[in-house]
């Protein structure tokens, strides 16, 4: 019996196969893994998708200024971080897309300073690609409205992208962290010391209808570039990840999901072209898994290769929102590494 297929029998019956194999239920008490010198093949940043077009300045108080002429601008791209290791031993790339109010660094670094999944996948010999949606971070940002609006009176205020942010208050509950702000759960994995750290993080993203449209277009943009992948989402990024899997069945060989599904990012109804490629969702605590639970098995009528995890089912506690940061989240790896290998054709190798 597979170690995965043990993990995700019935509680009862898998605890004594974990503890027979020595599994994840056991592995809460290994030692963190060392870190050696990690080699790469490769490493670098490019952008994808996105559009040229043609604006004019925005403001009446500079438009002498020959910085402000009136010309085109990129909008709407999307940043791509990636590194490939020099021993690939798997075929497809992971491509990581966070969710509402972050970056890609959300996968780069963990508030308390340990490696994230953009180097712990390279580590385990996966190319891996990082990205930061349009409108955010280190994708920029389309200020054409917020400048119409602001510097001259040229758009009423109702023109600029809706937009928010999140704050220490709201990530407290919303994350599952705790149940009110300042009361965390007892078990929480959310490294508490670092919470200004993981503030400093925190990114203003625009939530206007077409932003979705923008991340899925850019998402299957990077797909034409990379080719064959695997796609990771969080949050509101898992549905951007399952809509441009949707549209590029070829091309994408699984998708990951960590919660926002369904329903995240407007992404389509479980059908049969969705139940053509491998799906996990994974789910931490607090939370009521049934809803997934019921989409996934939506997938698999349809004759899809689709489940859903609740962390505790496995044996991991305490996760919230933010599993990727949290004190377990190599284990959650290791999990998520070994569904890879069981579920997508093909995969080792270079």
């Amino acid at each position: 019996m597979s170690r995965v297929a043990a993990l995700l029998m019935p509680p009862a019956m898998a605890g004594a196969v974990l503890l027979l194999q020595g599994t994840v239920g056991s592995a809460q008490s290994r030692p963190p893994k060392p870190h050696k010198p990690l080699h790469l093949a490769e490493q670098g940043t490019f952008y994808v998708g996105g559009s040229i077009q043609f604006r004019t300045p925005n403001s009446s108080t500079n438009i002498s200024d020959p910085r402000s002429l009136p010309g085109n601008i990129a909008v709407d791209q999307m940043y791509v971080e990636y590194q490939i290791p020099e021993d690939m031993k798997y075929k497809y790339p992971i491509v990581f897309m966070h969710g509402g109010g972050h970056t890609g660094e959300f996968f780069r670094t963990t508030p308390d300073g340990r490696e994230g999944w953009f180097t712990s996948f390279t580590r385990r010999g996966f190319a891996v690609y990082a990205v930061d949606g349009p409108n955010r971070g280190r994708a920029g940002w389309d200020p054409t409205n917020r400048f119409a609006t602001t510097q001259s009176p040229l758009l009423p205020p109702s023109a600029m992208e809706a937009a928010n942010i999140y704050s220490e208050q709201s990530a407290w509950v919303a994350f599952r962290w705790g149940s009110s702000f300042e009361t965390p759960y007892a078990n929480t994995q959310f490294p508490l010391a670092y919470v200004d750290n993981y503030l400093k993080e925190i990114q203003p993203a625009y939530r206007d209808a077409p932003e979705n449209g923008y991340i899925q277009a850019d998402l299957e943009a990077l797909v034409d570039k990379i080719g064959p992948c695997i796609l990771l989402g969080w949050s509101t990024g898992t549905g951007n990840v399952m809509v441009a899997a949707s549209n590029r069945l070829s091309a994408v060989k699984a998708v990951i999901g960590l919660e926002g599904f369904p329903g995240a990012a407007g992404n389509r109804p479980p059908d049969a072209m969705a139940a053509q490629t491998p799906f996990l969702g994974l789910l931490g605590d607090n939370a009521d898994p049934s809803p997934f639970r019921a989409y996934t098995a939506t997938l698999v009528a349809l004759g899809g290769d689709a489940t859903t995890v609740w962390l505790p089912d496995i044996g991991l506690f305490g996760n919230g929102h933010t599993m990727a940061w949290e004190l377990n989240n190599e284990k959650i790896a290791d999990f998520m590494e070994e569904w890879i290998i069981e579920h997508v054709p093909g995969v080792r190798g270079h």
